[in-house]
Parts: structure tokens; sequence; C-alpha cells
């Protein structure tokens, strides 16, 4: 696919999938370039936008297509001649006809934070649960209730509950997901607080399933090295796995703090793992690199790649897949490590 791309007289900078978008923007100049032209995949799902001079974001005027992308207002999206959404990436929200039930979770430090459990109908006495960082995008975006339902009516997963957390505000999302003093003080939170009255409410059995996006997949990842023994799986999609505590920038650093973890126990991991990353995804390369050492370790390992980058869109399409490797019926063989 080529996808060509006219200059507006008022852009600066370029942004897209291939920029990690606005945090290494390429300058464009329409007084001297009007056009270019990028090659991309035939299935392809790309995402790109302009900075004006004042930095704001601003989509393609000559693209009517336009990003479903939560972080920005204006994005311009195009997609290949042979991209395909998954056929559970949009399911009918009324498939999800079980109980949401609003919760407040004390926490370690004092004070509550938010939490969402969904109970699905028929699912009585014990049942694995699903944990998701960024849980109102969870239940919002991706509606993984629906996802996980649709899935169930076609007998490929069994029965579970799921609940959805969140950053205690959107603007510590970093903070809560990464590295440093908020990151360890949530770290402590999981352990001390939320998942034990979560695994109360859910009457839990077995491990913990772990699923996130981006740093909310460093979050997971981190409580399962810190308590392998407590997880079950994790679904890690396009895991922001650069960065370490002493080199905590993943748009700066070299280091893989998951990546050293995983190289310094050399020791079978009891995790049923789903991975996935777009392959123009600015953090396609680690993730390769993770995925080696999972596909080593983990009880059962998938890793997929997709001509894409680091998106809702993205992680909508994957989502169906990653529920259905986590949660297989209980009848199916367990995937050997692969």
């Amino acid at each position: 696919m080529e996808l060509r791309v006219d200059v507006p007289p008022w852009a600066r900078y370029v942004i897209s999938d291939l920029t990690a978008m606005e945090h290494a923007p390429h300058p464009v100049d329409a007084a001297r370039v009007t056009r270019f032209r990028l090659t991309l995949p035939d299935a392809v799902y790309f995402e790109y936008a302009f900075l004006d001079e004042a930095g704001d974001v601003r989509a393609d005027p000559a693209n009517p297509g336009r990003a479903d992308n939560p972080w920005y207002a204006e994005l311009s999206a195009a997609k290949g001649p042979d991209y395909a959404p998954h056929p559970l990436a949009a399911p009918d929200p009324e498939l999800a006809q079980g109980r949401l039930r609003r919760l407040r979770l004390p926490t370690a430090h004092g004070g509550t934070r938010r939490a969402t459990l969904y109970e699905p109908r028929g699912v009585d006495g014990p049942a694995p649960l699903l944990v998701a960082h960024d849980g109102t995008a969870y239940l919002r975006i991706a509606q993984l209730p629906a996802v996980y339902e649709a899935l169930r009516s076609q007998g490929r997963v069994r029965a579970a509950r799921m609940a959805f957390l969140d950053p205690h505000r959107p603007e510590r999302r970093r903070a809560e997901y990464g590295f440093g003093a908020d990151a360890e003080a949530y770290q402590q939170d999981l352990e001390g607080a939320f998942l034990p009255r979560l695994r109360e409410l859910a009457h839990a059995a077995g491990g913990i399933y772990l699923l996130g996006a981006s740093l909310g997949a460093l979050a997971a990842a981190r409580y399962a090295v810190a308590r392998p023994d407590r997880v079950a799986g994790l679904a890690l999609q396009s895991g922001a796995f650069l960065g370490a505590p002493e080199d905590p920038d993943p748009h700066e650093s070299a280091r893989s703090w998951f990546r050293e973890a995983l190289d310094r126990d050399p020791g079978a991991l009891p995790w049923r793992v789903y991975q996935e990353v777009g392959t123009l995804d600015w953090l396609a390369e680690v993730n390769r690199a993770v995925a080696t050492r999972l596909a080593e370790r983990a009880e059962a390992h998938a890793f997929e790649t997709r001509p894409a980058g680091h998106n809702w869109t993205f992680w909508r399409d994957g989502l169906a897949e990653a529920l259905a490797f986590l949660l297989p019926p209980e009848d199916v063989p367990p995937a050997e490590g692969r």
C-alpha cells in the first residue's frame, strides 16, 4: 500500500505510528515539500497527524478517516486494502448481560480506589478472575465484557469473572504504572489491598489473570515477577517494556527491566502468556526480545504481530484472541510453551 499525504501549509511536524507520535516528530515544510509518500503493508492499520506551530495535534484535512484514539482529539487513520478488523473488535454491547458492580477498594495508604467487577450470568461459585489495568478503557473502548460473552457463546472460553482497575487519576497513569515511588505504592496496593479484596468479592479460584496494554502491561508484568506463584496468566498488549527504575523514561531508555528480570532468573514460570505488538510500534523490538524469553519459560506462550502501531484499534483487534488463549475451555488440554 502506498499512502500519499499532502502537507498542509500550517503543518510544522508530522507524527505517526512510525514516530511514537509526538515523542519523535518529523519536521515538514510545505513551502519545500508539498507531498510525501509512505509504503506500508497491505494489511496495515496506520495512524498519523500533524503538529501546527502551537504544537497542537491536527488531523490530515485531506483524509476523512479518523482514528478512534482516546489520547488524541484529532488523528487520521489509514487502512490498507487487506486490513480487516477482528470479527469481535466491535461486539454488540447487549451481549454483556451480566452484573456490573461499582466498587471502592481501600488502599494500603488510606483512601479508596474505584474499581468495577463484571459477573457474567450463570457463573456460580468459584471461578478464575481476570484483572484489567486501564479498566475504563477496556470497558468502554474495547468492550471487554461483550467480547468475553461472544467468546463464551462460541464455547471458546471458560466461566470467569473480570475486574477493572484504573490509575487514581488519568494524569497519574505513568507514575503508577511505570517506575518510581508512586509505582511502588501501586504495586503494594495490588498485593496488599486490591487483589485480596477483588479475589474475595469475585470468589476467585486459582491464580490471577492480568491484562494490560502499554504501561498497563508493564504494571501487570511487575506484579507477576514479584509474585509469580500468584499469577496464572498474562495478556500483554504492546508492553511498554523499555525503561528501568534507574532509567525510567521508555522513550529515552535502552534498558528493559522486564527483559533483565527474566534473564536473572531462568526458571520455569507457571503462566499462560498471550503477547502481541504491532510491527510499526516503537516497542516492537523489545517485545520480540521479551517474547523470546517468555517462550522458553512460560507454561504456555503465544506471540502475535500485525502491521499496526501503538493504539486501541490494534488492542481491540487482539483482545478476543488474548481472552481465548488465557481462558480456554476446561476440556482443552494446556498449550505447550513455544
